[in-house]
C-alpha cells in the first residue's frame, strides 16, 4: 500500500517516536498511516468511536496486513479478549477491560474523548497508556474547548509530568471562583505550545489538499418566536462552560424546544438545497432528527443517531456515498467524528453545537483528501435574536485561542 507523501511523513514520525500526537486537521488522512505504523509493533489495540470500528478494520486490510483482526462488541467480550494481532474496541467499552496483556501499540483515535481527567473513560485510557509502550493519539481537534482538556493526554503520554493542579495553574489560569476552582482560562500558551511541538505532527488542509478552499459559513436566521425563559441565562457563563446543555438546569429542554420550532422552516431550506446536490444535516437532539426524518422521509434518507445499531451504520453511510440517497441526517454526538460523507459539499446544522471542535469535526465529514477545488458550504440555522444566535457568534471566536496552542 502506497501512502501519499504527507502520510509517509506521519507514518515515519510515529515509527521514530514511541508516544506521539497526530493532530492533522480532520480529513487530511490520519487513519491509514497510523494503521500501517500499528502493524509494525504487534499486538496492537485500537480505541476509537463505535461508528468507525469498521473504518479501522478496512484501513488495516488496505495496508496488506493478513493477520488476526478482532472487533470487540459488548462488555462481556471486552472482559475476555486476548492481546493478539490487532484488536479494535470503542471508548465506551475500555472501562470493562480486565486484562491488558502484552500489547505493544495503543492507538487512541479521536483522543480528545479523554479530555475529562475525572471520567471513568479517561482513567481507563490512562491505565492503557501507562502499560503499553507505543501510543499514537489521533485528533484533528485535540483541544475541544480549553487548554485544561489537554492535561489527561499530555500526562498519559509523559509529555507533562506535573500534577493536574500544577497544569491548571500554569496553563489554564486557575483561580478560586465563588463556585469553586475555575480552570476555564488560558495562560502561558507559547510555553505550552513549545512543550507539545516535539511530540506532535500537524498539517492543515491548506497544506495538503489539492486546491483546498476554506468552507463558506453562513448564519441563517429564521423569524420565529423566542422562548422568554432564554432571558434567564447568561450567555457568557454558557460560553465558558464545557458542557452547558448537560450541566445548566433547564437549558437543554429550552434549546430542544427551539430546535423543534425550527424544523418546518429547516426542512423547507433543506428541500431547496436537495434540488441541486446531496446534503448532510446535523442536529443535537434525537427528537429534532426524528421530526426532520418524518417530514423528509420521502427522500429515503440515511439517518444515524446514538440509537442506530452499529451493524447497519456503515450500510447507511455507504448508501449516501454511493448515491442511493441524497440526504444524510445525523445527530452530532453519533456522527461528528471519523465518518466519510464527502459525496456532499453542503452541511446544514439545524441545531448548531456550541463546541467549536464539534462544528469543525462535523463539517469536515464532507471533505476528502481527493476532492479538488470546491469550497464546502456550511449553514448554521438559528432563530433571530435568540440565545443560540448570540452564543454561536461568541463561541466561534474561541477558535483563536486554540490556534495559538496547536
Amino acid at each position: 500500500m502506497n501512502l501519499l507523501p504527507h502520510q509517509e511523513v506521519s507514518h515515519q514520525f510515529m515509527l521514530d517516536r514511541k508516544r506521539v500526537i497526530v493532530a492533522d486537521e480532520p480529513r487530511v488522512g490520519k487513519t491509514l498511516p497510523t494503521a500501517m505504523a500499528a502493524t509494525n509493533h504487534l499486538p496492537a489495540l485500537i480505541v476509537c468511536p463505535a461508528i468507525v470500528k469498521t473504518v479501522w478494520k478496512d484501513a488495516i486490510e488496505r495496508t496488506g496486513y493478513t493477520g488476526e483482526v478482532t472487533i470487540i462488541n459488548g462488555r462481556k467480550m471486552a472482559e475476555n479478549f486476548e492481546a493478539s494481532g490487532i484488536v479494535i474496541i470503542n471508548y465506551d467499552l475500555i472501562n470493562s477491560i480486565k486484562r491488558i496483556g502484552k500489547f505493544q501499540t495503543l492507538v487512541l483515535d479521536e483522543s480528545h474523548r479523554i479530555k475529562s481527567h475525572t471520567s471513568l473513560r479517561t482513567k481507563a485510557a490512562l491505565k492503557l497508556m501507562k502499560m503499553i509502550p507505543r501510543v499514537y493519539a489521533l485528533s484533528g481537534t485535540p483541544i475541544p474547548n480549553r487548554p485544561i482538556e489537554l492535561y489527561p493526554l499530555l500526562s498519559g503520554l509523559g509529555i507533562y509530568r506535573g500534577s493536574y493542579y500544577d497544569f491548571a495553574l500554569r496553563y489554564a489560569k486557575m483561580w478560586q471562583a465563588p463556585w469553586g476552582l475555575d480552570v476555564s482560562g488560558a495562560s502561558n500558551l507559547p510555553e505550552l505550545r513549545a512543550m507539545i511541538q516535539p511530540h506532535m505532527i500537524r498539517r492543515t488542509k491548506e497544506e495538503v489538499f489539492t486546491n483546498y478552499q476554506d468552507p463558506i459559513v453562513s448564519l441563517i436566521t429564521f423569524d420565529l418566536p423566542i422562548d422568554q425563559r432564554e432571558k434567564e441565562f447568561n450567555a457568557e457563563n454558557i460560553v465558558n462552560h464545557p458542557n452547558p446543555l448537560m450541566a445548566i438546569e433547564g437549558l437543554s429542554q429550552i434549546m430542544k424546544e427551539a430546535g423543534l420550532r425550527k424544523v418546518q422552516q429547516a426542512c423547507e431550506f433543506i428541500s431547496e438545497k436537495l434540488q441541486h446536490e446531496p446534503v448532510v444535516v446535523f442536529a443535537h437532539h434525537k427528537e429534532v432528527v426524528a421530526q426532520i426524518e418524518g417530514i423528509l422521509g420521502f427522500h429515503a434518507p440515511s439517518v444515524i443517531t446514538g440509537d442506530t445499531p452499529s451493524s447497519i451504520r456503515s450500510v447507511l453511510i455507504e448508501n449516501f456515498q454511493t448515491g442511493k440517497t441524497r440526504l444524510f441526517i445525523g445527530n452530532l454526538s453519533a456522527c461528528q467524528e471519523g465518518i466519510d460523507l464527502s459525496v456532499a459539499d453542503t452541511v446544514i446544522f439545524v441545531e448548531p453545537t456550541w463546541q467549536t471542535s464539534a462544528l469543525e469535526q462535523a463539517s469536515s465529514r464532507v471533505e476528502n483528501i481527493n476532492k479538488q477545488g470546491k469550497a464546502p458550504l456550511i449553514y448554521l440555522l438559528t432563530i433571530a435574536n435568540s440565545l443560540d444566535h448570540t452564543i454561536l457568534k461568541k463561541v466561534l471566536k474561541k477558535q483563536n485561542i486554540i490556534n495559538q496552542i496547536i
